[in-house]
């Protein structure tokens, strides 16, 4: 027996899983939304956690077991074998925490039922689990999966939107919430400020994602807009239009507010240590250059000139990330490629 199953099969089958926790809550009408979608989102991600010790060689099942048929990992375990494969650019202690959430209310659902006053929490947590997914998925086996299935979960509601943020703030206190409500919304806030002391990335844990339905004439009133409007048939359409935020704010970080300076060893930039070492100009341009910074979004933003380049908290997040075995390599590659450069030259 294969006891480490085919990473092909098991990835194909987490992308399916989460196809159809997409397409159920994107339903206009179902009254078990939320429970359907979490239940199939952590079968998502089990088969992708056992797709990814597949990939790396490693078992998905546990020994056997006199007169007992072989099983494969649970979720938790599947999750504490495949943290050393996890990409760096997906922080795996706010992204655990995350699944270990959604599937606690997922056993909530199997062995009992939910409070309704928790969707709009659980859109959160689930629509930050997918975000994981992808990015999983990506850095991991290079298959970019918003190629093949639509990756947004989008609230139909003609209600008021309500804010998570208020949401959390008030369960603390409004008795009409349930016991699990309030419960819930402690160890959020709890795990939001663990995270953010141990210098985790918590958006991997909670994000708060901004979708509206407006009209199209109402683009610029928001970031991400879901509009409707008719084509020349009378048919529906459905696109999305996104606006780019200010650079400021998302990337607001210059190389020399990073590094440490060879001229003046005093000024250490944001205080950054891999392994012990001092992050100085040319061991982050190796580290830049080696993990393609500049060719990430999320991580790095340039002008159309190319002059200007600035950077996000979420790349100070992974560069803490990094080991020193891994700077030193990308050290060493970027030395390498120097050289290769140089040579060629004429």
């Amino acid at each position: 027996m294969n006891l480490r199953g085919s990473y092909r099969a098991l990835l194909g089958n987490a992308i399916e899983a989460l196809s159809a926790a997409v397409e159920i809550y994107n339903k206009p009408k179902m009254s078990y939304r939320e429970e359907c979608t979490v239940i199939l989102l952590i079968n998502s991600w089990e088969l992708l956690l056992k797709a990814l010790l597949s990939k790396n060689k490693r078992r998905i099942y546990y020994p056997k077991k006199r007169s007992q048929l072989y099983r494969t990992y649970s979720l938790k375990d599947a999750l504490k074998e495949a943290e050393q494969f996890f990409p760096k650019s997906v922080d795996y202690h706010p992204t655990r925490e995350n699944i270990l959430l959604l599937n606690e209310y997922r056993n909530n659902t199997i062995h009992s039922y939910n409070n309704r006053s928790l969707n709009v929490v659980i859109y959160s947590l689930a629509q930050t689990a997918i975000v994981n997914f992808r990015d999983v998925v990506n850095e991991s086996f290079g298959r970019d999966i918003t190629d093949e299935i639509s990756l947004s979960l989008l609230p139909m509601s003609i209600a008021p939107p309500i804010d998570p943020i208020e949401f959390l703030r008030s369960s603390t206190t409004n008795i009409r919430k349930s016991n699990y409500a309030q419960d819930l919304a402690q160890r959020l806030r709890e795990l939001v400020s663990e995270s953010e002391q141990a210098g985790h990335d918590t958006g991997r844990l909670f994000t708060v994602f901004n979708v509206h339905h407006v009209s199209t004439k109402k683009v610029a009133s928001a970031d991400l807009i879901v509009g409707v409007e008719g084509n020349h048939e009378g048919a529906d359409s459905q696109f999305l239009v996104i606006r780019r935020q200010d650079p400021n704010m998302t990337h607001p970080y210059r190389e020399s507010d990073i590094i440490t300076s060879k001229k003046d060893p005093k000024k250490v930039g944001l205080g950054i240590t891999i392994g012990g070492l001092r992050l100085t100009q040319h061991r982050f341009r190796a580290i830049v250059w080696e993990y393609d910074v500049k060719e990430t979004s999320k991580y790095c933003w340039r002008d159309k000139s190319g002059q200007i380049t600035c950077y996000s908290p979420e790349l100070v997040q992974f560069l803490k990330r990094l080991t020193r075995e891994e700077l030193e390599q990308a050290v060493t590659n970027y030395k390498s490629r120097n050289i290769k450069v140089s040579r060629v030259r004429p």
